[in-house]
């Protein structure tokens, strides 16, 4: 028996046991929260749960894992419960791939993919946000040219916007799955709008146009929520009585639905790409907007809409259809939806990758007892 047909039956025994890996690549966040990361945290973390061998792959040695004198590490803000799930880095020059193998790479490292082109492993995009898809590529390149023909996302509309790209591409949704910390304080709201942008001068922007118009409601604290860790985070977007998030690059954006989750009205704007939970379009392409939050255009707007929240909150009087709207998505982007779906789609890929070596093994197979009936009838 040839060393190629042994190795793929090897590579199809590790499969049905489990003892493959299946590599993350993350990028060090020096000690700075992020959402994405968070959330390659968790499917490592429900995958070794669901009995795979998951694992973190970083590139440098010096992964930030604890804080020091000059900021946060990732126990900080995310928890020592995912600093203790294994981690390897390509610098220490230990990582062994094989056939049976799967390394999930985010979709903003197309370096990184084309860099593992010729791995013997079955390697898939990890994509949040369509902002990146095109990142670092040259014009007309795309990842069908480095060997990638898979993707999984974190939504639907993503998922359909790399398919209007990417012909012949395979991709899955695994939705986010929010924490149970994220929750209603037990405690009155207190009078502070938790803000959060991906451009910290747009919260500047707002903050000034707030006071300047309205000096009467400088009683009223804006807090900006980038830089804490999780938990934290969770408990004073559940103390403020209203939010503000300003993303207009998101693919999805957590922070509606965790600010839902916490009971918190959140007051947003409305992204390039809208996310799923905050409206849907119709079939003559408009936007009909759902009453789960208050979602406007305008940027301009929103000092205006705080004020309006504000004498609301003060009347304890805040909009009923909008609280009402908030109720039905608190109990959706559950741990436990995204753990059926990671098992479900994992599980999908691993089973076709089964089928690909399967049928490479039997066509070798099929050369080798052709050259041997050829040989003997010479």
């Amino acid at each position: 028996m040839s060393e190629r047909i042994e190795q793929l039956k090897n590579s199809i025994e590790r499969l049905n046991k489990k003892e493959f890996g299946i590599y993350f690549f993350t990028m060090d966040t020096k000690g700075n929260p992020t959402a994405a990361v968070a959330n390659i945290y968790e499917h490592v973390r429900i995958l070794r749960e669901l009995g795979y061998n998951a694992v973190i792959l970083h590139e440098k040695n010096d992964y930030k894992f604890f804080g020091d004198a000059e900021g946060m590490g990732l126990a900080d803000w995310l928890g020592t419960e995912y600093v203790e799930l294994p981690h390897i880095s390509i610098e220490s020059k230990q990582l062994q791939i094989g056939p049976a193998d799967f390394v999930i790479i985010p979709e903003i490292f197309s370096g990184v993919m084309k860099q593992t082109a010729n791995f013997p492993c079955k390697r898939v995009v990890f994509l949040q946000s369509y902002e990146y898809i095109f990142e670092m590529l040259e014009l007309g390149e795309n990842w069908a040219q480095y060997g990638i023909n898979q993707a999984i996302t974190t939504n639907q509309r993503q998922k359909e916007y790399l398919l209007s790209h990417y012909g012949g591409f395979k991709c899955d949704v695994v939705p986010v799955g929010i924490p149970d910390y994220f929750k209603d304080s037990d405690k009155p709201k207190k009078p502070v709008v938790a803000i959060s942008a991906r451009d910290k001068r747009e919260i500047l922007k707002v903050v000034h146009s707030f006071y300047q118009k309205y000096p009467q409601y400088r009683f009223i604290t804006f807090r900006d929520m980038s830089g804490m860790n999780r938990e934290d985070f969770a408990e004073a977007l559940g103390e403020s009585f209203l939010s503000v998030w300003i993303d207009d690059l998101a693919g999805f954006g957590t922070f509606p639905i965790e600010s839902i989750k916490c009971n918190t009205p959140v007051l947003g704007k409305i992204p390039r790409m809208v996310p799923e939970y905050m409206g849907e379009i119709t079939e003559n392409g408009d936007l009909s907007l759902y009453n789960n939050g208050i979602w406007t255009y305008n940027i301009n707007s929103i000092p205006d809409v705080v004020a309006t929240m504000v004498n609301l909150y003060l009347e304890d009087n805040m909009p009923e259809n909008i609280l009402s709207g908030m109720e039905e998505y608190k109990d959706k982007y559950t741990i436990e939806e995204m753990t059926k779906s990671i098992e479900e789609v994992y599980g999908n890929i691993f089973k076709d990758r089964i089928e690909q070596l399967e049928s490479i093994k039997n066509e070798e197979e099929a050369k080798a007892n052709q050259e041997v009936t050829e040989g003997e009838n010479k």
